[in-house]
């Protein structure tokens, strides 16, 4: 019985050292996870070197768009799945152009304009970014990321957009809306896409992806950008960088997982 006894001792005695060797090392660190983006498709041959060499794990992925006409991504999923790597799903719709001149084309329609930025392009480009993402192959739940480009604070033209988008592509049921903006006007973009969220009954908390701050690192987490909701932080712009003799213009990002818009389910759930 005595044996027993000191037995039992000795097991509760190495859980309760094990327990305080846990809480000694105290809140492990948020996962941060490497990414790049860049305007144009670099090739299958830069992005395979990078893959290999690069700390990067995931690629911006511009879909072609009202304000971003260049189709240099466009077929490359298959490859950039080949080779491993995630992806953050970029539309890049109507904009406020605060502080660069609108893209007005010499002839033909007015495509990417300020003057657009109302309830019926909004349907209309959210409705285009399914369809575009749908012939990319992305599948069922991928979270689409309207880019939202800086401004002092989002015009009531833009909020209005914005949220008209978020809420048509909840509508269409096929694809999770997301928002890239910058850290000055991300707040209150981030409070109407709550509010169509939980008027959708959606649980999940909208993916941001917030551009701006300071103390960037590859290594910090999103939130670090100074707002608990940012589930991607680009924290350096157009860095010339070079891995696997290749050598990139790219923005610098880090991302609460390796592949920002995979389907959360991919990812054991919400973020």
């Amino acid at each position: 019985m005595k044996l027993l006894t000191v037995a039992r001792f000795g097991l509760l005695l190495t859980v309760v050292l094990l327990a305080g060797c846990a809480t000694s090392r105290g809140p492990q660190p948020a996962p941060a996870y490497p990414g790049f983006d860049l305007w144009q498709y670099p090739g299958d041959a830069a992005v395979a070197a990078w893959r290999a060499d690069s700390p990067y794990r995931w690629i911006g992925y511009y879909l072609p768009a009202p304000c971003h006409r260049d189709t240099s991504w466009a077929g490359t999923r298959p490859t950039l799945d080949r080779l491993g790597w995630g992806t953050a799903v970029l539309y890049v719709g109507q904009q406020t152009f605060e502080s660069e001149p609108e893209s007005r084309p010499e002839d033909g329609p007015i495509l990417c304009s300020r003057t657009l930025l109302t309830d019926e392009q909004g349907r209309t480009d959210a409705r285009d970014a399914v369809a575009k993402a749908l012939a990319e192959g992305f599948p069922a739940g991928t979270i689409l990321f309207l880019n939202v480009e800086k401004s002092t604070r989002p015009s009531e033209a833009m909020r209005t957009y914005h949220l008209v988008w978020t809420m048509e592509v909840l509508a269409e049921g096929r694809y999770l809306p997301g928002t890239y903006a910058h850290r000055e006007n991300a707040a209150p973009l981030f409070d109407a896409a709550l509010a169509a969220f939980q008027a959708a009954g959606r649980s999940e908390t909208p993916p941001f992806w917030v551009a701006g701050g300071s103390g960037f690192t590859l290594e910090r987490a999103p939130s670090d950008v100074g707002l608990p909701f940012a589930t991607v932080w680009q924290g350096v712009l157009d860095a010339e960088r070079s891995w696997g003799n290749v050598s990139l213009h790219v923005d610098e990002n880090v991302a609460a997982r390796p592949s920002p818009s995979a389907p959360l389910r991919d990812a054991g759930g919400e973020q």
